[in-house]
């Protein structure tokens, strides 16, 4: 069996960004409503799902590395996944009520006191600034980081476009710059966090991994020698990095069971190196396994009973 290929679990600068993003909040929310700025009360509701989501990521960092158990055979790894849904799922909702906010804004515009914002958000682009920056090593591996990452990466850009409607407020005297600026943070809000959720859907629905080219794969499986076919073939992703397969490949009927092994650890080592599969489990069978090639379905078996075109009078399960 090749070795798991695990996630990022470092998680250093997590619970430091916490507390700097709490305290920056309290902040920001008083001088928000000081001046009469949605664009600033909006980018201090993102900031506290910024709190949120750094809370829930070093959570979900300690939680998996408990070990496995009995109860839980796959450890903990997939609490990452959940909370890498929960951030993205906040931050649409944010996203969402400040769209409604701006609306409101624009039939009835209040006066925005322009210097106020703008210095509150200078405050703001650095402190997001240098806590994305310190995420963004970890978000290229985990799922759970880059939920965080967007979440700060989002709110330095978002900071930057509160001080630019100040700025438009204070020497312009735009006042709907405020509420404009409110709309495009909702917007990249939206786009940003599109792609952790359909990602982490997958994941949670057992999708096959992220970039992983499933017919090379069977091509890489059917080319190793003495292989004459494959099927029964299931692709999930337990965690961060984590990725699992179990098939069926049909050997010779004259391999012994110590050749057939030895294909297995080949197959093993070539899953991992080339398509990052911490951990196979492959049947052997042996003879012909008719009609695998011809129909696509019978290549991925569903899991009843008595499989269509796959031979077997057992229930698959992994």
């Amino acid at each position: 069996m090749a070795g798991h290929v695990h996630g990022a679990t470092s998680g250093k600068y997590l619970w430091i960004s916490l507390f700097m993003t709490l305290t920056f909040v309290a902040f920001e929310v008083l001088y928000g409503l000081r001046s009469h700025s949605l664009a600033l009360v909006s980018d201090a509701g993102h900031n506290a799902s910024d709190a949120l989501a750094l809370g829930l990521a070093a959570y979900a960092i300690w939680v998996a590395r408990r070990p496995a158990s009995h109860k839980k055979t796959f450890g903990y790894h997939r609490v990452a996944i959940l909370t890498a849904l929960i951030n993205a799922a906040t931050l649409i909702v944010i996203a969402i009520t400040i769209l409604i906010e701006a609306w409101r804004v624009f039939r009835h515009p209040e006066p925005v006191q322009g210097t106020t914002v703008m210095v509150v958000a200078a405050f703001a682009v650095v402190m997001n600034t240098v806590i994305a920056y310190w995420l963004r090593g970890e978000s290229h591996q985990s799922l759970n980081a880059r939920a965080a990452y967007i979440h700060m990466a989002g709110d330095a850009l978002s900071s930057l476009g509160v001080l630019i409607s100040g700025a438009a407020i204070r020497y312009l005297g735009w006042q709907l710059a405020d509420p404009i600026v409110s709309v495009m943070i909702s917007a990249f809000i939206l786009y940003s966090s599109y792609g952790v959720v359909i990602e982490a859907t997958n994941i949670l629905l057992e999708g096959t991994p992220a970039g992983l080219n499933v017919g090379e794969l069977v091509t890489a499986i059917r080319n190793t020698p003495p292989v004459t076919d494959m099927h029964d073939l299931h692709l999930w992703t337990v965690g961060d990095g984590i990725h699992f397969l179990s098939c069926h490949v049909v050997l010779p009927e004259t391999m012994s069971m110590s050749d057939g092994a030895a294909v297995v650890r080949e197959l093993n080592t070539m899953l991992h190196d080339r398509f990052n599969i911490g951990h196979a489990t492959i049947q052997i069978e042996a003879g012909d396994c008719d009609g695998c090639r011809i129909e696509p379905r019978e290549l991925y078996c569903e899991l009843v009973s008595h499989p269509v075109g796959c031979g077997h009078d057992h229930a698959h399960e992994h």
